[in-house]
């Protein structure tokens, strides 16, 4: 199937635990292609695109129909940008025809092959729509304010069937989703629609009578889900299962730690796995541990070698029955090899040199990347397997700076904490990481306090993410 999709209020609205769910079954379905369709410009909308908990867009329609560019690399798609391009008539042109009128305040948004006011609606007048047909373009008034001059004949909904066209994808596949006026050219393409939930009254009232057209019940990504499931495009019960709780990962632990190092040291001895004390626990591991000590149930998440040559690797030990009788370790086992790159040579090589600010020495490998995005992601199920219910999950350092992306996507109840260890550099080193995009949006998965102390101490928050 086709999902083409409206962002604000639709896509990305409704509750969090909602939008999780429809972007988890999205991400599950190799078969979906996945589209933005937005009255926003394509800067607007690339910082989304740096939210790992957010599938990715297949397609990005933007600037109310006047953009179509592919999602994995922002290039248009050729064919139908110059078709677009062709019948419009030029920013300028159409800013200085409507100079004078005084009624009209320009939006000083980046936009694309469109002119965008704000303005009421008695202030379209005859006189408006007199300059616009002069121009040989369309008008669109949406939501009570916004007035936009468009190319003639472009609008969401024209720019989405020519992709289905161009795609080649039977229209009987695709489902259109909206929630404002804005979006009534998109519910007029003879193709199953929904009107989410909390829906603009005018598109409901317009809409009401069009037997492809769905009111949902809730609102955003939940009302998108709820059309999935009433027009059938995958089956009910896999729909059901991401609505449902049944299935989902949890634990006993109120505290869950998640450090690449295990609170004790393991060695081997005749043929066996034994643990002792760090030789050099360097004062965090001993304070780490004392928040247990009150008999707080809690969880470690750590990696362990585990090689089918050495003894079987036991996924979940006490640590010290009399010091922490509620404390387990929960390895997450991994083989050498992925710790020498995700680890030694990664971390080290790409992200240790950054943080300290001799970026030149840095060393930046895709695959090495991919390696430890993996190992992230499972360091976040581990957490996830171990949490329980609302509990906090505090991550350190930056060999996790991916874990909060993936851990808040399995369970949207959790605090996430974070707390980092070393320096955070400068924007303007930071974003020498090919990453760094991926890595601002794990770390704002995160919501306590702690979690952001190491950022805001250093220059880290707003200038590297807007500079990124």
């Amino acid at each position: 199937m086709l999902l083409a999709t409206d962002l604000d209020g639709t896509f990305l609205g409704g509750n969090l635990q909602s939008r999780l769910r429809l972007y988890q079954l999205i991400a599950s379905r190799d078969d979906l292609v996945l589209v933005f369709v937005t009255g926003r410009g394509i800067e607007s909308v690339m910082p989304l695109l740096a939210d790992p908990t957010i599938p990715r867009p297949d397609y990005i329609v933007a600037d109310v129909g006047a953009t179509i560019v592919r999602g994995d690399t922002l290039l248009p798609v050729q064919e139908l940008q110059e078709a677009i391009e062709a019948v419009w008539p030029g920013e300028l042109v159409v800013a200085d025809a409507l100079a004078h009128i005084s009624a009209l305040q320009r939006q000083e948004v980046p936009q694309e092959r469109r002119c965008s006011y704000f303005c009421e609606a008695h202030h379209i007048d005859d006189e408006v729509r007199r300059i616009v047909d002069q121009l040989d373009c369309d008008m669109l008034f949406s939501a009570g304010k916004y007035f936009d001059v468009l190319p003639r004949g472009v609008n969401k909904g024209n720019t989405v069937l020519k992709l289905v066209d161009h795609l080649g994808i039977d229209h009987d596949e695709v489902l259109v989703a909206g929630d404002t006026l804005n979006d009534l050219s998109m519910l007029r393409l003879n193709v199953k629609g929904v009107c989410v939930g909390r829906s603009e009254q005018e598109l409901l009232d317009v809409t009401r009578d069009q037997p492809l057209t769905f009111h949902a019940e809730k609102a955003g990504a939940a009302g998108i889900l709820e059309a999935i499931r009433h027009f059938s495009f995958i089956d009910a019960e896999i729909v059901d299962s991401f609505l449902s709780h049944e299935g989902e990962l949890r634990g006993d632990a109120d505290l869950v730690i998640v450090y690449h190092r295990l609170p004790f040291e393991e060695y081997m001895e005749d043929g066996k796995r034994l643990r002792r004390s760090h030789s050099s626990p360097n004062g965090i591991i001993p304070t780490l541990l004392s928040f247990f000590a009150d008999g707080k149930v809690g969880s470690w998440v750590a990696w362990s070698i585990d090689d089918p040559e050495l003894p079987r690797l036991e996924p979940r030990v006490t640590v010290d029955t009399e010091k922490y009788p509620n404390l387990h370790v929960a390895r997450l086992g991994l083989t050498e090899d992925e710790v020498d790159i995700f680890y030694k040579r990664f971390s080290k090589e790409a992200f240790w040199p950054t943080l300290h600010t001799f970026w030149e020495r840095a060393s930046f490998n895709e695959d090495h990347w991919e390696v430890f995005v993996d190992v992230n992601e499972r360091f976040a199920r581990r957490a996830a397997e171990e949490a329980a219910e609302n509990a906090v999950v505090w991550i350190h350092d930056y060999n996790l700076w991916m874990v909060p992306a993936y851990l808040r996507e399995l369970r949207p109840d959790l605090t996430i904490a974070f707390f980092h260890h070393t320096y955070f550099p400068s924007a303007d080193v930071f974003n020498v990481l090919p990453w760094r995009r991926e890595i601002v949006g794990s770390l704002l998965q995160c919501d306590c306090p702690t979690s952001r102390t190491g950022w805001r101490s250093s220059s880290v928050t707003s200038p590297t993410i807007s500079a990124c």
